[in-house]
């Protein structure tokens, strides 16, 4: 009796269960491919923004060859933050990633590259010796590949 039960178990020719394992093993003997998708991952809403901009001045001579600092940099941001949104976007997080001239790239959170943009559109800065400072933002992106392009981006990295 249990060779009969055994003998019915192993037939299942019949059911739709034996004819995808049949399937299976017709694909295996063909070849696949080098390399294979293990993991796949789509990010909707990246943590950062990125901004390009550029610090311009009503001096001509002084936009051509003169290098902005990084305490630059940040007094100009917070107080243009200060100015739009108040105490709170004193504190909005700001890391400068690099200085080219009086042009620079900044990462921020995606969440508040509006206020920031917003903030730098609304700012200006006159010196005592009457030289106006402004922000211009030169472009704006959740990825900073985008924002370069492919031929720029190794060029962000050098020094």
């Amino acid at each position: 009796m249990a060779s009969e039960e055994h003998q019915e178990d192993a037939s299942m020719e019949d059911t739709p269960l034996a004819a995808s394992i049949e399937a299976a093993t017709r694909n295996r003997g063909k070849k696949q491919g080098k390399t294979r998708e293990l993991y796949s991952c789509t990010i909707s809403k990246p943590p950062f923004a990125y901004v390009h901009i550029e610090a311009a001045t009503s001096r001509q001579t002084d936009t051509v060859g003169s290098v902005i600092d990084p305490l630059q940099i940040r007094s100009y941001c917070t107080a243009a933050l200060k100015q739009f949104v108040g105490a709170t976007g004193a504190g909005m997080p700001l890391d400068l990633l690099k200085i080219d001239g009086r042009q620079f790239w900044i990462r921020l959170p995606r969440e508040d590259l509006s206020f920031f943009a917003a903030a730098l559109a609304a700012w200006s800065f006159t010196d005592q010796d009457g030289v106006t400072t402004v922000l211009r933002l030169l472009a704006s992106g959740n990825w900073l590949g985008s924002l370069l392009g492919r031929t720029r981006l190794p060029q962000l990295w050098e020094t």
